[in-house]
């Protein structure tokens, strides 16, 4: 299928998904004359009541000119569409889930994440919704992007800046979830605390007082450990996560040798008529003392 309106033509590639009042149905797309330029997600608006209340917050002349990641707007066959550049690659989601990344290389991420937010001034309907783990993406040079996939649409009309901060206070636990487990990094456990009991007012001073515990966590595990070769250090780190398990593997072997040589050793009545008795144990032979006359 291929939306068209003016100069512009988008190919449905395939379906991501509607959302749950199934007013709007979200499609991954490309640009039929620019496919070389990468691909777009797709909000397709049926309900003409909330397309009215979207245009506020999708259309180029509402919106900083900063946020890219809005491409087009547009009415076409009785429909509102909203295009988003895509961003393709891992989710944070499934980046933490591997667990891969150090503690240097989560530090950055979060950083990042600050970075691409002032970056787009985007909406904060919009940032709501992109600051979920699953919609944002992170690159192998550590670099984010994110993804808008509309979900809680009737609650846009009501984000504030406390509901941003309850966002960037999810990432940084779920980032930081080591490190606070284990209580092993002061400054990270007071900005975490300073989040839960909501010291700060907006994005910006949350900001500012990250890039401080950034830059001293990041000063401090420099002193501690160098920098790991990021090829042998991962090799290093998923070989430990066998040591159990070569563990338990070594234990059984040792328990099934030492019950096979108990089972060779052990005397077998069967060959009693070859002269072998039960006086003989193994290599060590006791001879019965003969009874004297």
């Amino acid at each position: 299928m291929i939306i068209k309106f003016q100069d512009m033509q988008y190919e449905l590639i395939s379906k991501i998904k509607t959302t749950v009042s199934g007013n709007i149905d979200l499609y991954l797309a490309c640009d039929v004359k620019r496919r070389e330029e990468g691909l777009y997600t797709v909000a397709c608006v049926r309900d003409m009541e909330i397309a009215r209340k979207l245009i506020m917050v999708t259309t180029k002349q509402n919106v900083s000119l900063s946020f890219r990641d809005l491409h087009a707007s547009f009415n076409a066959d009785g429909k509102y569409y909203v295009i988003f550049n895509y961003a393709q690659g891992r989710t944070l989601q499934q980046a933490l889930e591997d667990g891969k990344f150090n503690l240097r290389e989560r530090l950055q991420i979060m950083k990042n994440i600050f970075a691409q937010i002032f970056l787009l001034n985007m909406p904060e309907c919009f940032l709501y919704e992109a600051l979920r783990k699953e919609n944002i993406i992170v690159d192998d040079s550590l670099g984010v992007r994110f993804n808008y996939f509309f979900t809680e649409i009737d609650y846009y009309w009501q984000v504030q800046e406390k509901e941003l901060m309850n966002r960037v206070n999810g990432l940084v636990h779920e980032l930081f979830a080591r490190e606070l487990e284990k209580k092993s990094s002061r400054e990270l456990m007071e900005f975490a605390l300073d989040l839960d009991e909501g010291c700060y007012g907006y994005l910006w001073d949350c900001y500012v007082a990250y890039d401080e515990v950034y830059e001293t966590v990041l000063a401090k595990t420099e002193q501690r450990e160098p920098e790991p070769g990021r090829i042998w250090w991962r090799a290093w780190e998923k070989l430990k996560r066998f040591f159990p398990t070569i563990r338990t593997a070594l234990a059984a072997a040792l328990i099934v040798s030492a019950a096979i040589y108990l089972l060779w050793n052990l005397p077998n009545p069967a060959l009693t008529d070859n002269g072998v008795t039960f006086g003989q144990i193994g290599t060590l032979e006791i001879k019965e003392k003969a009874d004297k006359p």
